[in-house]
C-alpha cells in the first residue's frame, strides 16, 4: 500500500501539496492535473501535505484519521496577545509549596513535543523528577561538580593549563567564578540555589549521534517555556545543573540516562510565589539589515 494517497474525487488540482512539500516529492505534470508523488523512501511523514490540503484529499498511512485534528480558529490567541505573553515570561525562583499536577506536566511534554525537529526526527525525550529526596540528590550533585571546578579554578598550575586547552570557555567560566562560590557555599549551608526548592524538574536529552538533537531540544524547551507560561506556573533554566551534567555523569548515570544520550536542557517548575505586575524594556537588539 502506498504510503500517500491522492482521492481523485476530491482533488481540486491547487498545487498546495507540491508547493508545500519540503523534500518536493509531489509532482505535477500539468497544471490541471492530479499531482503525483515520487521517492517515497524521501517522505519525512511531516504531515505538511495533510494538513494543507483544503479538499482533504490526502490520506497518510502514518497520519490515520482519528489523529488529524482541524485547527480551531477560534481560539488561536492575537498576535498583541502571543507578544505581551513573551514580553512579560520571566525566570521564577520562588515557588510555592505544592506539586505541579501531572496532567499539567503532561501538557508540558506535548507542547514541547509539537517543536521543530530537524528532518522531524523528532530526538527529544523527556525525564520529569518530582521525588524530593531524587530532587535533593541531584542538588548535591550538582554542587559536588562546582565544587571540583572551583578547586581546578584555585589552583594556580590547573588553571593555566585549562586555560591552555580551552581559554574562551574556561575564561566565561572564570568570570562566573564569585557566583559559583555562592552557590556552593549557600547550598552547603542549607539554601537551595540551584533548584530553589522547586517542586517539579523537566530534562531534555537525546541521542548526541542524531543530526541537531541538540538544537531539537532547545527548540523543544523554547515551546515548554511558553507552555508553562500559559498553564500559571513559573519555570528558569538551571543553567548550573545542565553543565554539571555535560561534563561529569554522575546526574546522568543517577537518572539512568542512555549512554549515547546527552542532556541538552532542564527546566525547574511549579507555581510562582508572587506575581510580576510589570515588564521592562530591554537593551536595543543589535540588527545588521542587509
Amino acid at each position: 500500500m502506498p504510503k500517500i494517497i491522492i482521492n481523485p474525487d476530491l482533488c481540486k488540482k491547487c498545487s498546495t501539496c507540491v508547493l508545500s512539500c519540503p523534500e518536493t516529492i509531489f509532482v505535477q505534470e500539468e497544471k490541471d492535473s492530479i499531482p503525483e508523488f515520487t521517492h517515497e523512501e524521501l517522505c519525512l511523514s511531516c504531515g505538511h501535505c495533510v494538513a494543507i490540503c483544503p479538499q482533504g484529499a490526502i490520506s497518510h498511512r502514518d497520519f490515520p484519521p482519528g489523529n488529524i485534528k482541524a485547527v480551531n480558529q477560534e481560539i488561536l490567541p492575537f498576535r498583541e496577545q502571543i507578544i505581551e505573553m513573551v514580553r512579560t515570561r520571566r525566570s521564577i525562583r520562588e515557588f510555592m509549596d505544592k506539586p505541579v499536577e501531572k496532567e499539567l506536566i503532561e501538557k508540558i511534554i506535548d507542547g514541547a513535543h509539537f517543536a521543530p525537529s530537524d528532518h522531524n526526527v523528532q530526538s527529544t525525550e523527556f525525564i520529569v523528577v518530582q521525588n524530593k529526596e531524587m530532587l535533593d540528590k541531584i542538588v548535591e550533585l550538582t554542587v559536588s561538580y562546582l565544587s571540583k571546578t572551583l578547586k581546578q579554578f584555585h589552583n594556580p598550575l590547573i588553571r593555566r593549563l585549562l586555560l591552555i586547552v580551552g581559554r574562551n570557555e574556561v575564561e566565561g567560566a572564570l568570570h562566573l567564578q564569585p557566583d559559583l562560590d555562592r552557590v556552593v557555599n549557600e547550598v552547603q549551608n542549607g539554601k537551595d540555589t540551584v533548584l530553589f526548592n522547586a517542586p517539579a524538574l523537566l530534562f531534555f536529552h537525546a541521542d548526541k549521534n542524531i543530526n541537531r538533537s541538540d538544537v531539537n531540544a532547545s527548540l523543544a524547551l523554547a515551546n515548554a517555556s511558553l507552555v508553562i507560561q500559559g498553564l500559571g506556573l513559573g519555570s528558569f533554566y538551571a543553567g548550573y545543573l545542565v553543565s554539571a551534567c555535560k561534563r561529569d555523569n554522575s546526574i546522568p548515570n543517577l537518572l539512568s540516562i542512555p549512554t549515547n544520550n546527552q542532556i541538552y536542557g532542564a527546566l525547574a517548575l511549579g507555581y510562582p510565589k508572587f506575581k510580576y505586575k510589570n515588564w521592562m524594556e530591554r537593551r536595543p537588539p543589535k540588527i545588521k539589515w542587509i
